[in-house]
Order: structure tokens, then C-alpha cells, then sequence
């Protein structure tokens, strides 16, 4: 069986969960005997050892340096794709890695994976939302199958778009260990002056970082501790002055950019895992903190209780005063986090790339 993956994720992102997922799909189809999987990059900056799929039977097509994220390089990666895929000839199936299809790609079947509805939920914090929509809405129609990451991801699409829900399946994600090292935690204690509460990633609306800054202030728990905000780039001059307003300027701790050795252990150490978004496809921040026995707060919405099952301390986001309550207890209630901490372990380690992938395959031979 062979199987082409385009540039597209790899052309638009260095680092990220969905070429992260592709990398990881790739490895696992190279290392069955009957499949022929193929990784069309062209020129990139990805953080994932692509090269290193070579050794487990995966062509990469790259080629040149790295230029940065732009639009030339996703133009002349493009082009570059789509001769090496018509060198090829067809493929048995052609996996897309993002919401449209290359027109130069042969293949007798199409697979799709929908991540996440965000641009039909929230299209006010996405120029491209109505870019994105119709090809989404192309991809769709053209797919022989579509692959959910959740549950709530196939709902939501079932709610936005016409798809036969026969196409469908739920596959969750599989999850990888992060990079421990005693350097990076020797780092994180070196940064903090006590106790934190952790908040990773970016921090547009549907995050709740501005409900979470209010319930860390409401609760009293800045008395007690930090609040540590890791990735997502510096925090806005809006950020800044609610921190100001709300008194937690020396409180707030931020450090726009760090490596997975440094978010590891900040997971680590870290009081309590707050991921206040309402919405998500599935969620890899909350595993990852609970794989390394962090107890996670999270919303009782969207993808969070399918993905964290009971391991999770949960909040609503219907009820105002939900999420402050939550966090009081996540934080100081030391029978439920020891029960949060057990729990997580074992909810985490259910994730794995293998189980995706086979999943995948699966999948793949049903279609042909």
C-alpha cells in the first residue's frame, strides 16, 4: 500500500500538534512490512527529525535549506510536491495534512482528518476563516474517509458541514513523553521564587486566560502562589494592564518561549495544571501535565471530558463563579489531587502512538 503526505502542515508550521501527528502516523506505516508511506516536505524549518523517518522505510522528499515560514515557501514547496508527486504515479491513498487537496496528487482514495471546528466557531480571530471554511467544506466532499481526533471533533463537523457520518471515525491521538533533564528543572526552580500554578500556550478569547487571571485573584491564591505562563509569545499590553488592575503584576510570571525539556518540568513541579479553554479538538496540554503527575484543571466542554475522562478537576464555563471555586480546590484539597495525580497517570499512559496508528491503518485498508 502506498501513501503520500503532503508539504501543506509542514510548509505553514515549524513546530506543532498536527505535524506532529503526521510525523508520527508516517513512522508508524514505515514500520509495516505491506506499506509504502511518503512524506512530500520540500524546504522547511520543522523541529521533527524528518530525516530520521529514512531509517524506518519513509520517503522524505526534501530538498534546499530551510527558509522561513512564508508564503514563497509554501508556493515553492507546492510546486516542488506536486512534481514529485506526479513522478510517482498514483497512490493508493492520499492522506492531506491540511483542509485541501493538491489537484496534482493521484490517488485512489482520500483521507482526511478534521482536528477541530475553530474557524467555524470563532472565525473573528482568524483572517483566513472563510479561506479555510470553503476548502474545509471541498476537502470534506472529496474525502472517501474522515478521521475525527474526538468525538466532539466529529460532532462539530457533523454540526457546520454535509458529511455522511458513515465516513467517520474517532481516532484519538497518541501522546509523547517529554524531555525530562535536571538542567532544565534546575532552570524552572531558578525562576520561581515559591509555589506556582502553571498556564501554557496561546491566550486568544476561548482560552479564558482573562477569567483565569480573575479567578487566581478572586480566590486569594496569589497570597500562596505564583501564576507561571509558559509559550504564547509576551503577554499583550491588554495582559499587562488586567494584571496591573487586578493587583498580580509581581504574581505573574511569563516566559513567551521555552523547549520541551523546560515545559516538562515546569509541568512537573507545578502546583496545579490550569487549562481554562473552552473549546479544543483534543487537548494535548492536559495529558501532557498529568503524564508526569500534575494535577489538571479544565473545562467540562468540548473535547476536555471525553479526553481527560475522570482525572480532571472541572469547571463550568456557564457558571461565574465555576471556575474560581475549581481552582481553590484543585489547589488546596489534598485527598482529591492525590486522587487527580493517580488518576491522570493512568489516563494519560491510554494514549499512544501505536494505537493511533494501527487505528489509521485500519482505516486505510477498509478503505480500498
Amino acid at each position: 500500500m502506498k501513501i503520500f503526505y503532503d508539504h501543506q502542515v509542514f510548509s505553514l508550521q515549524d513546530a506543532g500538534g498536527v505535524s506532529r501527528y503526521i510525523y508520527e502516523l508516517a513512522r508508524y506505516m514505515g514500520q509495516q512490512e505491506d506499506v509504502e508511506p511518503e512524506m512530500a516536505v520540500g524546504m522547511n524549518r520543522s523541529v521533527l527529525p524528518l530525516a530520521s523517518l529514512r531509517s524506518e522505510d519513509v520517503v522524505v522528499d526534501r530538498w534546499g535549506g530551510g527558509l522561513p515560514k512564508s508564503k514563497y515557501r509554501y508556493l515553492v514547496n507546492e510546486i516542488y510536491c506536486s512534481a514529485v508527486a506526479l513522478a510517482r504515479g498514483k497512490m493508493d491513498i492520499y492522506h492531506p495534512t491540511l483542509s485541501r487537496r493538491m489537484p496534482l496528487v493521484r490517488a485512489r482514495r482520500v483521507v482526511v482528518t478534521q482536528h477541530d471546528c475553530i474557524h467555524e466557531l470563532f472565525p473573528h480571530h482568524f483572517r483566513d476563516a472563510e479561506m479555510v471554511i470553503r476548502a474545509t467544506r471541498k476537502l470534506l466532499a472529496q474525502a472517501d474517509a474522515i478521521i475525527c481526533i474526538s468525538e466532539s471533533a466529529r460532532q462539530d463537523t457533523l454540526s457546520f458541514y454535509r458529511v455522511d457520518p458513515e465516513k467517520m471515525r474517532v481516532i484519538h491521538h497518541g501522546l509523547n513523553p517529554l524531555p525530562r533533564s535536571a538542567e532544565a528543572a534546575a532552570k524552572v526552580k531558578a525562576m520561581v521564587r515559591r509555589e506556582y500554578i502553571l498556564f501554557v500556550g496561546s491566550r486568544p478569547e476561548f482560552k479564558n486566560f482573562d477569567r483565569l487571571l480573575e479567578a487566581y485573584r478572586d480566590t486569594g491564591l496569589h497570597h500562596s502562589f505564583d501564576l507561571l505562563v509558559l509559550g504564547g509569545g509576551a503577554l499583550t499590553e491588554a495582559e499587562v494592564r488586567l494584571a496591573a488592575r487586578l493587583e498580580l503584576s509581581d504574581c505573574v510570571l511569563s516566559v513567551p518561549y521555552c523547549e520541551d525539556a523546560f515545559l516538562a518540568e515546569a509541568y512537573a513541579g507545578a502546583r496545579l495544571f490550569a487549562y481554562p479553554a473552552y473549546y479544543g479538538g483534543f487537548g494535548f496540554p492536559p495529558l501532557e501535565a498529568m503524564s508526569v503527575g500534575c494535577p489538571v484543571l479544565v473545562c467540562r466542554s468540548s473535547s476536555f471530558p471525553e479526553v481527560c475522562l475522570d482525572a480532571a478537576f472541572y469547571f463550568s464555563n456557564e457558571d461565574s463563579s465555576s471556575l474560581a471555586s475549581c481552582l481553590l480546590q484543585a489547589a488546596c484539597d489534598e485527598a482529591a489531587r492525590a486522587h487527580a495525580v493517580a488518576r491522570g497517570r493512568e489516563v494519560a499512559a491510554r494514549y499512544n502512538w501505536a494505537k493511533c496508528g494501527q487505528e489509521t491503518l485500519e482505516l486505510y485498508r477498509n478503505c480500498l
